[in-house]
């Protein structure tokens, strides 16, 4: 028998952040993936860390595993990259591998303090010309713009384009900048200015943006250019 809309229950999953870092952050949230890949939607930790989670389930009696994150915004309106929990290359490094809870029978579940923090600094990716001038100053130019990131191994975890609202919050259009946040570690840029395959438009291809991004704090953001020809 399937099970009604009037069977389904609420759930609240609560426990306090631990944030490991003494620098201000402008945005901390909080995440629970379950094993059948069922993300729940974020919410955002109070200033003190203190979070509730609400989860809807058929059976309050049932206790199912999970995986807890909770990732940290210098700037709460830069473009995130490498999505934790969403790239299984992440999660296999256990500063990614978020915290392991079981959410068990009940209507209100605590899951204690949680100090495994991922904090995203800040990165500005401004592309030119040979001029050193703006080269992507409308919003038409950022409409069909990649991103790709590679760990310092060379691992793919990040690979995608850029939605409307995205482009409007992020993209300084004057400057042909964009704001974007990473975590800290080291990471590789790669730009494609006219999309990827299969929709690559002729002559496309992916640009690596020169030298390394080490993300080591909220205090220290990282500024990159890249140089391109006109498209």
């Amino acid at each position: 028998m399937s099970t009604s809309i009037a069977q389904v229950r609420k759930r609240l999953v609560c426990g306090k952040v631990i944030l490991n870092t003494t620098e201000a952050v402008g945005l901390t949230e909080v995440y629970i993936y379950f094993p059948n890949a069922h993300l729940i939607p974020a919410a955002g930790a109070e200033p003190d860390g203190t979070f509730c989670i609400e989860t809807f389930v058929a059976d309050l009696s049932k206790t199912m595993p999970a995986q807890l994150y909770v990732t940290s915004l210098c700037r709460p309106n830069d473009l995130t990259l490498v999505d934790v929990p969403y790239w299984s290359a992440l999660r296999k490094e256990p500063r990614f591998s978020g915290k392991r809870i079981m959410v068990g029978p009940g209507n209100l579940i605590s899951v204690g303090s949680v100090d495994n923090q991922i904090v995203y600094g800040h990165v500005t990716l401004t592309i030119l010309n040979h001029q050193h001038r703006p080269v992507l100053t409308e919003t038409s130019d950022w409409s069909p713009l990649w991103i790709r990131v590679r760990d310092q191994n060379g691992v793919r975890v990040h690979e995608s384009g850029l939605s409307p609202a995205e482009i409007e919050r992020s993209v300084n259009l004057k400057e042909s900048r964009i704001n974007l946040a990473l975590p800290t570690g080291t990471w590789r840029l790669e730009v494609a200015l006219a999309g990827v395959p299969p929709g690559v438009q002729r002559g496309g291809k992916w640009r690596k943006v020169p030298g390394k991004v080490k993300i080591e704090s909220c205090g220290d953001p990282v500024d990159v250019t890249l140089t391109v020809s006109r498209m």
